[in-house]
């Protein structure tokens, strides 16, 4: 009897639910890495980030199990330097990739691509030896800005696809290739609204209308039922991805190599439905564009919810560290994020949140989102400052900038000294 408890304790310290011990670096050395990024999905989007609609009820589930970030915040408002920054652990204005064009006059266009003196995150798992692939919707992460560097697979053949497309070839991909490691990133539409998906009665013109109208900065009127329609499509379309999700999770649950999978779910930004008279987004820096999921499972540990504010840029560090993935000094001078590998391990981090926009030439704003609550947005055309308490007042409605100008010029003066960090070389 003795000797059968002993074999039964052996079994349970070999097994992949047990094998993780502490949250050490290198801990999941060798272990598959899968980011599901769902463009254009706010915080409060899901259920279990504040939406009060049971929209998500399978990333829900994943996230009882896993590390679930309350406060994470996108570097950017939109999906190409927002997703660049997490790829590249760069600012927009670092890695360059701030539009779509470099160059755009009435007689010379110049597209955009990241420099080749940065590494990506599919680069850096590359060269660690994993196989690598991605399934993307194109649009704001077509290859040709830098995207695919790195990657054996990189597909960007529809644009504003969704998970109907990128999820069942993610997971034909990884079947083929059952030795790994594998590192995969899959993207989707089905949250934004172009998303090519929709179909009848989305009321495609009605929403380009609106888009444009923020977009050149002309005044819109919704009346409230306006309001509810665009957020109830928007639900709906949480909705259908949520479900999309639940059934690759399924599938990818049943694979041997699941069981040393990482799987981390982000967005890229999220969307805008008149709480600060705007449609879409792009524009501004307000937390319904910036706020976004950051949840990570990791095999072997239960996880739980982290409420201190962490950054889309940290992504990569973290994933550099837990999986003890080689960092040259380069690399190391490259990441502008900090891994969080010492929060999860209860350790205080105190990070400030940089995010910019200088959206299709026609914004250039600037916000600063400090870890004790405190927000300033900055307009660099017209200098107004916007300072807001998002403890008290975390839909930013009160701006306190006049009330409370010692504060106003110390946080402008850290997100200048942010705002003009050089790009390392």
């Amino acid at each position: 009897m003795a000797r059968l408890a002993l074999l039964s304790a052996l079994l349970l310290a070999l097994s992949p639910a047990a094998r993780c011990g502490p949250l050490d670096s290198g801990a999941l050395k060798g272990d598959d890495v899968v980011i599901v990024d769902f463009d254009t999905l706010r915080a409060d989007g899901l259920h279990c980030l504040g939406n009060p609609r049971p929209v998500s009820p399978r990333v829900d589930a994943f996230a009882s199990g896993s590390y679930l970030f309350t406060q994470a915040v996108s570097q950017a408002p939109w999906t190409l330097p927002s997703t660049m920054s997490y790829f590249t652990s760069l600012y927009p204005h670092q890695h360059g990739m701030t539009n779509k064009f470099a160059l755009f006059t009435e007689t010379r266009k110049e597209e955009a691509r990241l420099p080749r003196r940065f590494v990506t995150l599919a680069q850096v798992f590359k060269q660690a030896g994993y196989e690598t692939a991605a399934f993307t919707g194109d649009a704001g992460v077509e290859g040709r800005f830098g995207f695919s560097r790195g990657f054996d697979v990189y597909y960007d053949g529809e644009t504003f696809a969704g998970f109907e497309t990128t999820f069942p070839m993610a997971l034909a991909w990884l079947k083929a290739h059952p030795k790994g490691p594998h590192f995969l990133f899959i993207h989707g539409y089905d949250v934004h609204g172009q998303y090519r998906g929709l179909g009848p009665g989305s009321r495609e013109k009605e929403f380009l209308a609106l888009r444009m109208k923020t977009i050149k900065g002309e005044p819109i009127k919704m009346s409230k039922a306006q309001v509810r329609f665009w957020r109830g499509r928007y639900d709906r379309q949480v909705l259908r991805a949520d479900g999309r999700f639940g059934r690759f999770w399924d599938e990818l649950s049943k694979l041997p190599s699941s069981k040393r999978t990482v799987v981390l779910i982000i967005a890229d930004h999220g969307d805008q439905f008149y709480e600060h008279g705007g449609f879409d987004h792009g524009m501004t820096l307000y937390d319904e564009l910036l706020r976004v999921p950051l949840i990570v499972r990791v095999p072997g540990q239960t996880g739980r919810r982290v409420a201190q504010q962490v950054r889309a840029v940290d992504v990569m560090p973290t994933l550099v560290d837990w999986l003890g993935l080689p960092a040259s000094p380069a690399l190391r001078r490259q990441m502008q994020g900090r891994s969080l590998l010492p929060l999860l391990r209860g350790k205080p981090l105190a990070l400030d949140a940089l995010s910019e926009t200088s959206f299709l030439l026609q914004a250039e704003k600037r916000s600063l989102r400090t870890p004790d609550g405190w927000k300033l947005i900055l307009d660099l055309e017209t200098l107004a400052p916007q300072l807001y308490d998002l403890r008290v007042d975390p839909e930013e409605h009160d701006n306190l900038a006049d009330a409370r100008p010692a504060l106003t010029k110390q946080l402008s003066a850290r997100l200048l000294k942010l705002m003009q960090s050089p790009a390392p070389r």
